[in-house]
């Protein structure tokens, strides 16, 4: 198969992994068919599950050790949840100062795996971003503990405890940025953005699904978050194209996988690889790429 001109000799090109919940799996597949037509990005961008995967891409890590890490994973390595007379204080204080269900020392255990310690040292540019609680804002991590930004930009809201760093607490960055587009633009000044895009699935639902399923309130509560997140994506899209910058969205649609079903993460992996080979080898999308 032709691979795409080495983008060194052409233009800077940037990759964008979004949020998307235990979305690794799928992103993992897409970076190893990026790598395959020849794409050499001048810069990684990541948020939530998509921070470990732009981690380990920036790291220089093999397909073959990611795999040997994902492929691997069991959700006794990162479920550490606190003990139960913990959780049964917290609730007689009507969870009063409790932020969280697992305290996330196994996930970050499993990041030990990735070789660059600073986010600085990463042998690519790269970003990740989180939600900043004290300060309410988001934060952009382009230095400091690789882990530590990983983990922040991950902690899902009310499964993990928000994350301590420098006195500030952090969760979930796909809180407030589904795709940090605008972030990497700006970090290396890049002609092409490709984002590798995992859509909220109640986005894809059909109108008003929310009306027939239990704890309608949380749904619509969720649906109103992610249309917002959303909204935001396009207008980072809009920005950038403003400037001049190409954006790309890729979705490989690979199928979801969550805690419990983590044996379903080899088959999102390889069903976004060939989804990801098939969009990125059609001549259409190389002609593009190559404007």
């Amino acid at each position: 198969m032709a691979g795409i001109v080495h983008q060194e000799s052409a233009f800077r090109i940037g990759i964008v992994f979004s949020s998307g919940f235990f979305g690794f799996f799928a992103h993992a597949g897409f970076l190893s068919a990026l790598r395959e037509v020849g794409i050499a990005p001048s810069g990684y961008a990541g948020v939530s599950s998509g921070a470990i995967i732009a981690a380990m891409a920036a790291s220089d890590m093999s397909d073959q050790a990611i795999k040997e890490i994902l492929f691997n994973l069991k959700k006794s390595d990162f479920w550490d949840p606190d003990p139960m007379h913990t959780i049964l204080k917290g609730a007689l204080k009507l969870f009063r100062g409790y932020s969280g269900y697992l305290r996330g020392k196994g996930f970050a255990g499993l990041l030990e795996h990735i070789p660059i310690k600073r986010i600085e040292d990463c042998h690519t540019p790269l970003v990740i971003t989180a939600t900043n609680l004290t300060l309410q804002r988001e934060e952009i991590f382009t230095q400091g503990s690789l882990i530590k930004g990983i983990q922040a930009s991950g902690a899902v809201p009310m499964l993990f405890k928000p994350v301590e760093i420098d006195g500030s607490l952090y969760v979930d960055g796909g809180m407030v940025n589904k795709a940090p587009v605008q972030v990497l633009s700006d970090l290396i000044q890049p002609e092409k953005v490709i984002v590798h895009f995992i859509a909220s699935d109640n986005l894809e639902s059909p109108v008003n699904n929310f009306l027939r399923k239990k704890m309608t309130l949380w749904h619509i509560h969720h649906l109103a978050v992610n249309i917002s997140r959303q909204e935001a994506y396009q207008m980072q899209c809009d920005a950038v194209k403003q400037r001049g910058i190409m954006v790309v969205e890729v979705r490989t649609d690979a199928p979801g996988v969550d805690p419990n079903s983590l044996e379903k993460g080899p088959s999102a992996y390889y069903k976004a690889r060939q989804a990801a080979l098939k969009i990125l080898s059609k001549e259409g999308f190389q002609l593009e790429l190559s404007a």
